[in-house]
């Protein structure tokens, strides 16, 4: 449902809010490792959510990125909005142009109903809410440690 670009963003936003709650900064490459991705790729999300208002960052030694409002202003519908549209919350689960609730197309009614729900969710879901959950060890950002065995 999400490109690779939102979830990469979602992840990385929340980082940033937990080390923003700490008072830190995170820099770059520090988000890169402890997450597990790109450095290039990361670097280009999150300057374009600096330019978008999402976060903000300073350059230098003491620099990296940080939370430019309150997490809890910060919906996952906006950070999907600014980088993959809402595009996906319109078209047709079969690709037709004129699918609609006067013409449907065989899979209209489910996927309309998947979509609404989404939709809500992630409008009424706010980063804060991520980071929370995180913090309450229930849920994850970062990939499980691989299991290492001995031979």
């Amino acid at each position: 449902m999400l490109s690779k670009t939102t979830e990469y963003a979602l992840r990385s936003i929340v980082y940033i809010a937990m080390m923003d709650a700490e008072g830190k900064r995170a820099g770059l490459k520090e988000i890169a490792n402890e997450l597990e991705l790109p450095s290039p790729f990361i670097g280009k999300i999150l300057q374009d959510l600096v330019r978008k208002g999402v976060i903000s960052s300073v350059k230098g030694p003491h620099g990296g990125f940080f939370m430019h409002r309150p997490s809890g202003d910060i919906s996952i519908m906006e950070v999907v909005r600014h980088i993959d549209g809402l595009e996906a919350f319109k078209k047709c689960g079969m690709g037709m142009k004129q699918c609609s609730d006067k013409h449907p197309c065989p899979l209209h009614n489910e996927i309309k109903a998947y979509r609404d729900n989404m939709l809500r969710t992630f409008s009424n879901k706010t980063i804060k809410d991520l980071v929370d959950g995180v913090n309450s060890g229930k849920f994850f950002i970062k990939n499980e440690p691989e299991e290492v065995t001995e031979s």
